[in-house]
């Protein structure tokens, strides 16, 4: 089985580095192509579906494994579950690179979005119930249904919006598979393991061609992929295991994109409530009248954020690393510690290092606005600064919620 894991890793990897190239030749014949312009960062015409090579190489290496051992799961439903993953995953990946290529509303996405999570649940993929720490089990019977399509179009979006920095979206998609991975071969999951193995091995061929200075951007073949295999995983890997690990693992191991979607929905809410005052409308009213601003993109993510206080793109990613690992770390030491009080402690001071982190990151450039100052948008090397008003700093992001 080493033997299997190290070659299925090799494989993926191999793939994606010989696929890249080609994709973005491809790109270039589709007019796929990112377009500098004065509110871009980067300086020169970039293909924009590296999701597409990712996916080949993830493919290949599962192709690979599913070949050679002839049994991915070795559960009941086994294939019934992984062909409706691979189904669904491919399904979302041809969703995003249709808008990559010709452009989607928000609306056909988030529709095939909900279609993919659906299909998962029906093919047995289902967060229908959970421990709790007084024992015994607590069952969601009905609301199994719109709790798994929730928390896997939630997922899916997480990640398509922290698609904002070169190598940003791959990073932590990468670490979070390796925690997935590490977990999932602990509890003999070896299905979820050779997934893990090979979506890590893929994204390891992408990174250097989407690292600062980027070659090829992921786009929404990309980050709508990765997204949607990294919510089912990440969830899968935890089923069988305590409620410790079963509720707080998964949401510590996403904890980056959750972080920065959940900041970003309330600033989009109170942002939607003060217009509304400023209107002499109830902003109650106005709030649920124009509820669906909040899937409009903006620039006020975490990775905008520190380029505003000056930081360069390299710099800005790597400490986003180091954040998501940290949420890693937390989710592998939940696993090792099994100890629902010890788990509270650890998630306890996660959640306070964390608020402190954004709290002083926004109140900095608070700062910086309120001195008059033009807030700097973290020059990259060789590279113009960002326009400050836009939505976002990557052309990609353009039809992105």
């Amino acid at each position: 089985m080493l033997l299997v894991g190290l070659s299925c890793f090799l494989i993926a990897i191999g793939v994606t580095w010989v696929a890249t190239p080609a994709v973005a030749r491809l790109a270039r014949v589709f007019g796929a192509i990112d377009h500098p312009e004065a509110r871009k960062a980067h300086t020169s015409p970039t293909p924009r579906i590296g999701g597409l090579a990712v996916f080949c190489g993830f493919a290949g290496g599962m192709v690979f494994a599913a070949y050679a051992t002839g049994n991915l799961m070795g559960v009941p439903q086994a294939d019934v579950y992984w062909r409706g993953l691979a189904l669904a995953a491919t399904l979302l990946m041809l969703v995003g690179l249709a808008d990559d290529v010709w452009g989607l509303s928000f609306h056909w996405k988030f529709a095939a979005q909900t279609l993919a999570a659906t299909y998962m649940w029906d093919c047995g993929f289902q967060i229908s119930s959970i421990s709790h720490p007084l024992g015994g089990t607590l069952e969601f019977g009905l609301l199994s249904y719109p709790i798994t399509v929730l928390w896997i179009v939630g997922i899916t979006n997480a990640v398509n919006l922290i698609d904002g920095l070169d190598g940003l979206a791959t990073g932590i998609a990468l670490i979070t598979t390796i925690t997935v991975g590490v977990i999932a071969f602990a509890r003999g999951e070896l299905g979820l393991t050779a997934a893990s193995v090979a979506l890590a091995g893929s994204l390891i061929g992408f990174l250097p061609f989407n690292f600062n200075p980027a070659r090829i951007f992921l786009g929404d073949s990309g980050s709508m992929f990765l997204g949607f295999v990294l919510a089912v995983t990440s969830v899968r890997g935890s089923q069988k295991g305590p409620m410790v690990v079963a509720l707080l693992v998964p949401l510590l191991v996403l904890g980056l994109p959750l972080l920065d979607t959940s900041v970003a929905v309330v600033r989009r809410l109170y942002r939607l409530g003060t217009h509304g005052v400023k209107s002499d409308d109830n902003s109650v009213v106005y709030v649920v009248r124009n509820l669906t601003q909040i899937f409009l993109p903006d620039r006020g993510h975490i990775h905008h954020r520190l380029l505003d206080i000056g930081m360069s793109h390299k710099r800005a990613v790597l400490i986003l690393y180091a954040v998501g690992s940290s949420f890693a770390a937390a989710a592998l030491g939940l696993v090792l510690l099994k100890s629902w009080w010890l788990a509270i402690l650890l998630v306890a001071v996660l959640i306070v290092t964390m608020t402190a982190f954004v709290s002083l990151l926004y109140l900095r450039v608070a700062r910086v606005e309120r001195a008059g100052r033009p807030v700097p948008s973290g020059r990259s090397e060789g590279r113009p600064a960002a326009e400050p008003l836009v939505a976002t700093s990557r052309g990609e992001a353009r039809s992105r919620p």
